[in-house]
């Protein structure tokens, strides 16, 4: 698994290229906990090359949002979520706790 992230004006694009499982999903959490400690809570998460994501992945980003929703500091979307990944968000009930985007364009501009 390997990430980058790109600042924009009002926003950081995250982007996750590999399977966020219980082996990656701490590293995904140490980085969001950085872009947290650096005042930065609006984040879009492209999920375009992310071939899986466990329950552990999962449980990382909905506790990022509670972080990023604390006093209204901002949230987490996502943008190019394949249909697989969106499932099991929509298979948790988790759909409805986030934001998706056909793409990153879009995603961006909701901040």
């Amino acid at each position: 698994m390997k990430f980058s992230i790109t600042e924009y004006k009002h926003c950081d694009l995250f982007k996750i290229n590999g399977r966020v499982d219980s082996y990656t999903s701490p590293i995904i959490d140490h980085a969001l906990k950085a872009l947290f400690t650096d005042g930065h809570y609006n984040i879009v998460i492209d999920m375009q090359d992310v071939s899986y994501l466990s329950s552990a992945g999962m449980l990382v980003f909905v506790n990022g949002q509670k972080q990023c929703q604390r006093q209204d500091r901002g949230e987490i979307v996502f943008a190019e979520t394949p249909e697989n990944i969106f499932s099991s968000f929509k298979l948790a009930g988790f759909d409805q706790f986030f934001k998706f985007y056909e793409n990153n364009t879009s995603a961006v501009g909701h901040f």
